[in-house]
């Protein structure tokens, strides 16, 4: 006699199937009391969750809904439906925990039973606030509301809660601080002891996370709705930390919260009270909470990520062993009960062994993989803890130097000695600039691609405005700094990205200057290859410094590795060459350097431009820079900032301005007065930039708006195009680059040259 093998396969199967069906036998959620009747174990999946453990507990759930639905138990049913889309929407798994909790309120509402409607109702309002669906939200809270304050049930302020969530998400202060109120003033005035309870909560410990969460809310919108106002920080500062943190022990935004709840306290002491040292201290808190939101949302995100897989994937070995089952069952019922009887105690010992060899396999190989994972942790962490001390006095230096000049100019009287003092001062603010750009850049390089934004330029311009910055600081450490240009079109417009490309010399350059103590920087430019579209250039930095041996050539473009190096021989943050070495990437090109211990080094690199012939203007430019009556609008509510546009239009000669801090102020002011140029802050508090140029393009399209703003992305150049700014200048600019751009946007013949003008920073 033969067997069939689908029969032997769906046998070894089955053998396998059934000891894991006894195994959890043990784990299931609900307790049998007899074919008819039994309970669910809600504080079972209660830890399982709050232990994170949701694969298992989805496995538990769906294994009850197969029970419950065999014995046909409706109400044990409608528990497992409803939990289960209480699972899926921690999972983020929003449109199928939607489904179940449905499911479950229509078994609830067949029964009559209103208890557990108003806990689906309840677990839907907390579903559609994690999708951020403020539509359906909005239609089914008045309706939870409204059962549970009938019933008497907890889940009335467990509601609340989430309401006051959706307006903290949206940002709605007025009415979150309205309902926090009502919120802090009823649950005070409840006696939990005689609500209706859906669950077996500790009664006292609910009430009191409920109500810290409350006021935590009450006094964030407190402050926020007064504009910062110093009184308004009286109810922070009534708010325990440890309470509050222990209120938001089951919420997926506690660390973002707590980090929330210090950097006011940062506010404060900066705003209010000028306690810097305070301030400092609270600041590190905020930071150190939001890095650990950040860590735990990427981690949740992944786990949720692999959770469903393996969920739809075992549900599809599921559906696909029941089919064989049914397709074999009528003609391998006899040989799969010899199978079974023949082969369990030989599949059994062949099972044991199989799985202690693989587990003692895997034990060992997780424990080398986790020693050497805890080496490479450690080093890492010695890398970034030692370069932050580089870059804490890094940025102290710099810092001091300012404040000391700053006095120096004040005090002096000596015209001399102060331009001496000035140019000081503008190198120690410099290096200060790059420092912080190169900081911002490194880490915007971690989580997004540099696109380049070409535009037509003079190669010559950027590489005047490269030399503006480091003259000063090769002239203070007694340098020579000589640009060579063996270039023979040098008037040519060439397709570039002006601010990609001058960070890449800048920081080229600059980094000879670090490293040399006496002699000279050279900035050599030679011409390549050309053809009638192209023309590829080759860019040499020599300098006569101390050189590079030749066992650091392999890690001096390496962010945080480069610390050997460094730490011998400059107090630099290491970040100058990482950044050249990734924007020359996004130009499709690469640095190499040669360099001798004591004699200096040279960098190189080539890259092939773009000639813009199709947009050489047909004749020259010329911009009137002694047009009258020109007024402007300077829209900006920090007054140092207003100050300096103000100086510099002023300097245009016949050019006149008026100010604002209020971005409504300033809608009104474009509407009741004729102005030729809006320059526009981007962070306002009461009204931000984009805002304020939506509404003026309501009624005038036609005014020029320029931003200016310190933030530098593509994401702000894509959201500023759309609301209709005309261009970004980012803050700090060359005068004279600003007063260009002014003067093109203010002259009354529209030249071809204007229209190349398109969203870019300066």
């Amino acid at each position: 006699m033969r067997f069939p093998k689908s029969t032997i396969k769906l046998s070894f199967f089955l053998i396998i199937f059934s000891h894991l069906l006894v195994t959890a036998q043990d784990e299931l959620l609900i307790v049998t009391e007899s074919s008819q009747s039994c309970s669910f174990d809600t504080q079972k999946l209660n830890r399982l969750v709050k232990n994170d453990s949701l694969y298992k507990a989805t496995i538990l759930i769906n294994e009850a809904i197969s029970y419950s639905e065999k014995y046909n138990l409706k109400s044990t049913l409608a528990k497992a439906y409803y939990n289960l889309g209480k699972v899926l929407t921690k999972m983020s798994n929003y449109k199928n925990a939607e489904d179940y909790h449905l499911k479950a309120y229509n078994i609830y509402n067949s029964s009559n039973d209103s208890m557990g409607k108003n806990l689906v109702l309840s677990g839907l309002v907390n579903t559609y606030l994690s999708s951020k669906n403020d539509k359906k939200f909005d239609s089914i809270y008045p309706i939870a509301q409204q059962l549970s304050k009938s019933l008497n049930s907890e889940l009335y302020f467990v509601n609340l809660q989430f309401k006051i969530k959706k307006h903290y998400y949206n940002k709605h202060n007025k009415e979150l601080l309205q309902l926090s109120e009502f919120a802090i003033n009823t649950i005070e005035n409840t006696d939990f002891n005689n609500l209706e309870f859906s669950d077996n909560y500790d009664k006292s410990e609910l009430k009191n996370k409920l109500l810290y969460s409350y006021r935590f809310n009450n006094a964030i919108a407190s402050i926020k709705a007064s504009n910062l106002l110093p009184e308004s920080f009286r109810l922070l500062f009534t708010i325990d930390e440890e309470k509050l943190q222990l209120a938001f022990e089951d919420d997926f935004d506690e660390f973002r919260k707590l980090g929330t709840f210090n950097y006011y306290k940062y506010l404060y002491y900066t705003e209010a009270v000028k306690d810097l040292d305070s301030a400092n201290k609270y600041l590190l808190k905020a930071d150190s909470y939001k890095y650990t939101a950040l860590a735990d949302f990427e981690n949740r995100n992944a786990r949720n990520g692999e959770l469903i897989y393996k969920i739809i994937n075992t549900q599809q070995k599921l559906n696909l062993t029941n089919e064989l089952r049914k397709n074999d069952a009528k003609s391998s019922k006899v040989f799969l009960a010899i199978a079974i009887l023949a082969s369990v105690l030989l599949l059994l010992t062949l099972v044991v062994f199989y799985f202690y060899i693989k587990a003692k396999r895997n034990s060992q190989a997780i424990n080398l993989a986790l020693k050497a994972s805890n080496r490479k942790l450690v080093a890492n962490d010695k890398d970034r803890q030692e370069f932050f001390s580089i870059l804490s006095h890094e940025l102290r230096t710099p810092v001091y130097g300012i404040t000391g000049l700053a006095t120096l100019v004040n005090q002096e009287t000596d015209k001399e000695k102060q331009q001496t003092y000035l140019e000081s001062l503008i190198s120690s603010s410099n290096y200060l600039t790059i420092l912080i750009d190169n900081i911002l850049q490194a880490n915007r390089l971690r989580f997004e691609q540099r696109n380049l934004r070409l535009k037509p330029e003079k190669l010559e311009n950027i590489i005047n405005y490269v030399t503006s910055i480091i003259k000063i600081s090769a002239k203070d450490k007694g340098l020579k700094f000589i640009t060579k240009i063996h270039y023979y079109q040098t008037n040519e417009l060439l397709l570039i990205d002006k601010v990609a490309f001058s960070q890449i010399l800048i920081n080229l350059v600059y980094n000879a200057v670090r490293y040399t103590k006496e002699g000279e920087i050279n900035l050599n430019i030679i011409e390549k290859a050309r053809n009638e579209n192209n023309v590829t250039l080759r860019f040499e930095v020599n300098d006569t410094g101390i050189g590079i041996k030749e066992e650091h050539k392999d890690i001096v473009f390496n962010a945080f590795e480069n610390k050997a190096f460094l730490h011998k021989n400059s107090s630099g943050s290491g970040l100058g060459l990482h950044i050249v070495k990734t924007l020359l990437k996004s130009h499709k090109s690469d640095i190499d350097f040669v360099s001798e211990p004591g004699k200096g080094s040279s960098f190189f690199f080539e890259i092939t431009f773009e000639i813009a012939a199709s947009l050489k203007l047909k004749k020259p430019v010329t911009i009137n820079s002694s047009i009258n009556n020109t007024h402007v609008l300077i829209v900006d509510d920090n007054k140092i900032n207003l100050l300096i546009t103000k100086k510099n239009i002023e300097k245009i000669n016949g050019y006149t301005c008026e100010t604002t801090t209020s971005g409504k102020l300033a809608i009104s002011m474009v509407k009741s007065r004729a102005f030729d140029l809006v320059l526009m802050d981007i962070n306002m508090p009461d009204m931000d930039g984009y805002d304020v140029t939506k509404h003026i393009r309501l009624f005038n399209s036609t005014i020029p708006i320029l931003a200016l703003t310190a933030l530098n992305s593509n994401e702000v150049a894509t959201k500023a195009q759309a609301v209709g700014i005309n261009q970004i200048i980012t803050k700090p600019y060359i005068f004279d680059d600003f007063k260009a751009i002014v003067l093109l946007y203010t002259t009354e013949e529209e030249t071809e040259y204007k229209h190349q003008i398109a969203l870019e920073t300066i």
